[in-house]
């Protein structure tokens, strides 16, 4: 055999070796290839973009809190998307509750509000986290921490009566209870202590009673107590009740006041009555109570809605070469011509 025909040979078996392994490579390329080239990709995307809390309903020992998710919406329309709320006490960490809410089909762009609540013990603090899940995967989420959740009133014992604050000027220090010395003797002196009480609210406040005490400041023992019923206070309008301790003689006492409606307190004050060689007082400061939430902090994926994740390491491109290793189909078309070729010499 001449070296013409060593080389045709040659040549066929490289046309016959590349068509092969091309042949192959398509018979177990993905099956989905396929069916997918010609799908249109959804690009829906879902974010979470803000997230309130407020107050719903309290009771004497529950918290029910309403949490408003505010997602925002674009591109196709996306489904089987749902809302997780949890609420972890931050003394604790035990988890207190949990709520779902799927959330219907979004079509529209822009934003959509997902109501839900959570209910907590009246007490300590918590940290409601939340999580957004498309088809199963947790795309999204943010955390707020609610503190003040005991200094919630529940709503048979919430009154809009309050111990009068005078404002500022000339009357900043003026508490709202104050006292006289009625009568006296050798060990006892007799107080005639007087409480300014104001409805701040816009009905008629009823069913209220004062119980007010008289406490040694230095041993924490109650020397005197007296209660007294209020009569229904009109709106805008302040009610001055008074009432009579009697105290023994040259010690300094706290004159607390507490504000009662239906077995429970709504109110309390405190001021200071100097009748022995100290020079008590009472700091006016007083904390702000009601309910306290931190700001908007997420915690998760921002990216949009898919939840699907690329770095870049498995991107794939199509070069027209089907990923065959060492043959491609240039290389297998010059083969086969020069086949061809030597052929047509030999003849």
């Amino acid at each position: 055999m001449n070296r013409e025909s060593l080389l045709a040979v040659a040549a066929l078996v490289v046309v016959v070796g590349a068509l092969t392994t091309l042949a192959l490579a398509g018979a177990v390329s993905d099956p989905d290839q396929s069916k997918t080239a010609g799908a249109v990709e959804n690009t829906g995307r879902v974010s979470l973009v803000e997230l309130t809390i407020s107050t719903d309903e309290v009771t004497g020992g529950t918290a029910t809190l309403a949490v408003d998710t505010y997602l925002e919406h674009r591109g196709d329309p996306v489904s089987n998307v749902t809302v997780v709320h949890r609420a972890i006490d931050t003394k604790t960490g035990l988890v207190e509750d949990t709520t779902e809410r799927r959330v219907e089909t979004l079509t529209d762009d822009g934003e959509v509000v997902v109501s839900s609540t959570v209910d907590v013990p009246r007490k300590s603090g918590y940290e409601i986290e939340t999580y957004v899940y498309r088809d199963g995967r947790r795309i999204d989420s943010a955390s707020h921490t609610v503190e003040g959740v005991g200094s919630l009133i529940p709503a048979y014992a919430a009154t809009d009566v309050e111990f009068h604050r005078f404002g500022g000027g000339s009357l900043a220090d003026v508490p709202a209870i104050g006292y006289s010395i009625e009568s006296s003797t050798a060990d006892t002196a007799t107080l005639a202590v007087r409480s300014y009480l104001t409805n701040t609210g816009d009905g008629t406040e009823s069913d209220l009673e004062l119980e007010v005490k008289a406490r040694q400041a230095d041993s924490n023992v109650v020397a005197d107590t007296a209660t007294v019923e209020l009569s229904a206070i009109e709106s805008g309008k302040t009610a001055s009740p008074s009432v009579d301790l009697t105290v023994p003689q040259g010690y300094d006492y706290y004159l607390d006041a507490v504000l009662w409606r239906d077995g429970t307190i709504v109110g309390t004050d405190r001021a200071a009555a100097n009748l022995g060689p100290g020079n008590l007082s009472v700091d006016e400061t007083t904390a702000e109570g009601g309910l306290e939430v931190s700001d908007f902090s997420r915690t998760g994926d921002s990216s949009g809605g898919d939840g699907s994740e690329t770095d870049g390491s498995d991107t794939h491109t199509d070069d027209g070469s089907s990923g065959t290793p060492g043959f491609g189909m240039g290389i297998a078309i010059v083969a086969l011509l020069a086949t061809i070729a030597l052929a047509r010499r030999n003849q």
